[in-house]
């Protein structure tokens, strides 16, 4: 099962996080003290790789102490169904399974509770299993009494039902209550073979009936079958929080007394978690520290060495470490080296982003017990301590982690944050209820968009990185449609944007003005894209007069979107690229629960930018409207379009304005 939403309530700080959507890898983003540890730690619970309960002395929510509950549910996960699941869920239910997804919570006393469980497997036990029971019972042998034989069947109708009803149980109480009856009815005068067909029927009946009930019985209820079926499928939740530098060098003897006395030092725990590893055994080591023989000695290190070297190998391929151990009496040494710096060096010699990386890599298969495949990973606060660029590293390597699992986790690092895959960020903020969580940047609190909006600036100031040319807009939602409608029209053979050109989204025109001018001032090439409305003109008359003559740069790199696409003479925003029916359609299919509830109808009225329309009419229907949402509905058509002759007409021309305006604004590509 794999793991695409999640829930935390009455959990520490959280009385209702609202669900929080999981992609393979997703970005929990929060001042310190917003909840992001409280969220992970809550999540980690519900299926740890070590046992874990929650404790409602600690973690129940400050000030609610009259309504604890040992049932309530702390975390509700949401899970896709494999298809070997459902095969699987399938043979035991004895039919086809159609859900394709399933809501599993844990309580305060640690129950799984499955959500809508009886609409999976509305019957206790297989249909197919109850009637092949029934159907080894065989009928009265003729002759009988016409009233025995309509009695009979009447009682069997009568079994049968409860069985179906999932009262097999009960089905022993009431065989007396049908001997009695059928009794009742026997042919008058006790005729012969009547008397004896019935008298023996009863006696069949009696005895099925008891073997049917046993037997269901002994198999359980097919809905406790199918819940130890899911709960014995959830991945295995692995929490990590401490991400020392290991020490890989020590004096044995020294590290044995310590650990008797129970007073082992994070330096001892880390070596002892290398050998371990290794498949090295401390008292051994100690044992063969005090022996002459150096030879067999060091052919059970060098035989570690390899055991961890391919364990390494054989976990992380990405990065090919190579490690060897030596010791001189109890002294013992790790030696590390890998492909980018070949040097075979101890560790506590290596730099420190090395030893981070190389402790970071371990610190997961010791966590994980091998068993990494599928699982949930949970960090909090990776790479707190490493320079920028080590975290952009670690940010690439969290990449590769997620590819055969999924990851989760929480930063308050500008750089911790990848701006390219924007549905990846979630964000934390307080409120009057507790913390909650949204994807949605515009609605979070000043406190908590503060480190994406340091993240932006990050992103502006390091484009130099990535690129010579860049292409300035106002948010997210003009980065994805741009980007997929470039794409567009290169596979239509037609002209998108350079290749070299990077794309940085911004938090809305002021601050596109702001990152562009770092950007010049860096005496990097820049085109900047507004919006053609109020905000949009203002940020470009700040930069053309203030700030594009004092670096010599042409007001012709400033660009107004309404402007370059042949409509200057009204508002105009990315959204306008696409026709007005194009785009209601997109944001009725958003919106579809919430416009259903009353056969509400959007009325779009007014001649401005179409997103603020359709905002107003959704608000005079009580919908509060997210064009952020609409925006991704419309990205992921477009990113699954085969090339720009399936965009309607209009916004074709208008894509192959826009992308020319740009190129032209660009001064040439430095050769």
């Amino acid at each position: 099962m794999k793991i695409i939403d999640f829930r935390v309530q009455m959990y520490k700080c959280f009385q209702d996080s609202g669900w929080v959507k999981v992609s393979p890898l997703t970005t929990l983003v929060g001042k310190n003290e917003s909840g992001k540890t409280a969220l992970l730690k809550a999540l980690h619970k519900f299926k740890p790789f070590r046992d874990e309960s929650y404790s409602m002395d600690r973690e129940w929510p400050r000030a609610h102490r009259r309504a604890r509950d040992q049932n309530q549910v702390v975390c509700w996960v949401r899970f896709e169904l494999e298809d070997s699941e459902k095969e699987g869920l399938s043979q035991l239910v004895g039919r086809d399974v159609s859900p394709t997804h399933v809501d599993i919570g844990r309580t305060y006393g640690g129950t799984f509770v499955i959500e809508s469980l009886h609409e999976l497997v509305p019957d206790k036990w297989p249909r197919k299993l109850i009637e092949e029971s029934f159907g080894s019972l065989p009928g009265p042998q003729e002759p009988v009494g016409d009233t025995f034989r309509q009695k009979a069947t009447e009682l069997l109708r009568e079994a049968r039902e409860l069985a179906f009803g999932g009262r097999a149980p009960e089905l022993p109480s009431l065989t007396s209550g049908h001997i009695a009856a059928l009794r009742e009815v026997f042919t008058p005068g006790d005729p012969s073979p009547q008397h004896e067909n019935e008298e023996q029927y009863v006696q069949q009946y009696l005895s099925r009936l008891n073997a049917i009930a046993s037997r269901l019985a002994s198999l359980g209820s097919l809905q406790q079958n199918v819940q130890d079926y899911l709960i014995n499928h959830i991945p295995t939740f692995i929490y990590m929080s401490d991400y020392r530098a290991f020490t890989g060098s020590a004096q044995l003897d020294l590290v044995k007394e310590r650990m008797n006395r129970n007073q082992l030092t994070e330096e001892d725990k880390t070596l002892l978690m290398i050998m371990e590893l290794a498949g090295l055994n401390l008292d051994e080591g100690v044992q063969k520290g005090n022996l002459p023989d150096r030879e067999q000695r060091q052919y059970d290190l060098d035989d570690a060495s390899a055991t961890l070297t391919r364990t390494i190998s054989d976990r992380w391929k990405q990065r090919k470490y190579e490690v060897q151990f030596r010791a001189d009496g109890q002294l013992f040494y790790t030696f590390v080296k890998d492909e980018r710096d070949p040097s075979l060096i101890r560790l506590e010699e290596r730099s420190k982003g090395f030893q981070w990386f190389f402790s970071f890599d371990l610190m997961f298969m010791y966590e994980s017990q091998g068993t990494f495949k599928g699982c949930v990973i949970l960090l909090d606060e990776p790479g707190l301590h490493l320079h920028p660029d080590a975290q952009r590293d670690l940010l690439t390597r969290m990449e590769q982690y997620a590819r055969d699992n999924t990851l989760i986790y929480t930063t308050h690092l500008p750089f911790m944050i990848d701006l390219a895959a924007p549905e990846r960020i979630r964000i934390l903020s307080e409120s009057e209820n507790g913390s909650v969580v949204s994807d949605d940047f515009m609605q979070a609190q000043p406190e908590a968009k503060f480190v994406l909006q340091a993240a932006l600036g990050m992103s502006g100031s390091t484009s130099y990185l990535l690129s010579r040319r860049n292409l300035v807009v106002e948010g997210v939602d003009d980065y994805w449609i741009i980007t997929e409608l470039s794409n567009l029209l290169k596979r239509a053979g037609g002209s998108g944007l350079p290749e070299d050109v990077f794309i940085t989204p911004t938090g809305g025109a002021s601050e596109a003005a702001y990152i562009a001018t770092f950007m010049i001032g860096q005496q990097l090439d820049v085109v900047v894209l507004l919006d053609s409305d109020k905000a949009g003109r203002e940020a470009r008359d700040a930069l053309v007069k203030k700030w594009l003559t004092r670096y010599h740069a042409q007001p012709t790199q400033v660009l107004s979107l309404g402007e370059v696409v042949g409509v200057p003479d009204k508002e105009f925003s990315i959204e306008d690229l696409f026709p007005e029916e194009f785009y209601l359609e997109r944001v009725k299919n958003v919106y579809k629960r919430e416009l259903a509830a009353n056969a509400k109808k959007i009325s779009v009225k007014g001649s401005d930018q179409l997103c603020k329309r359709v905002k107003r009419a959704m608000e005079e229907l009580g919908i509060k409207f997210n064009k952020g949402s609409v925006a991704r509905v419309i990205r992921a058509e477009l990113s699954q379009m085969k090339d720009a002759s399936e965009l309607p007409e209009q916004t074709r021309r208008k894509a192959m304005g826009l992308m020319a305006a740009i190129t032209a604004a660009l001064p040439e590509a430095s050769s």
